[in-house]
């Protein structure tokens, strides 16, 4: 298998207030690589409720979610608590 990094985009700012906000990395793989993609908490939220339901498929798996500092912060979220 050939492992591939995919950085699927960053949003740092608030659509409604235009603040930035604080991101979060989320990371997972697939068979086709690995898949990387920074967003704010609620994004991790939306994003990871159907990662998480693919990795119960095992059709994902190694979720997990960062700071900006690299600490893994994955099961501070509620849609990874189960």
């Amino acid at each position: 298998m050939q492992t591939s990094v995919r950085n699927m985009g960053t949003i740092n700012r608030d659509p409604r207030t235009g603040r930035f906000v604080k991101t979060f990395t989320l990371s997972y793989e697939k068979e086709e690589g690995i898949v990387t993609r920074t967003l704010p908490a609620a994004g991790i939220e939306r994003v990871g409720s159907v990662v998480a339901r693919l990795a119960e498929r095992e059709t994902v798996w190694n979720v997990a979610v960062f700071d900006k500092d690299g600490e893994d912060v994955t099961f501070e979220f509620r849609c990874f608590q189960d």
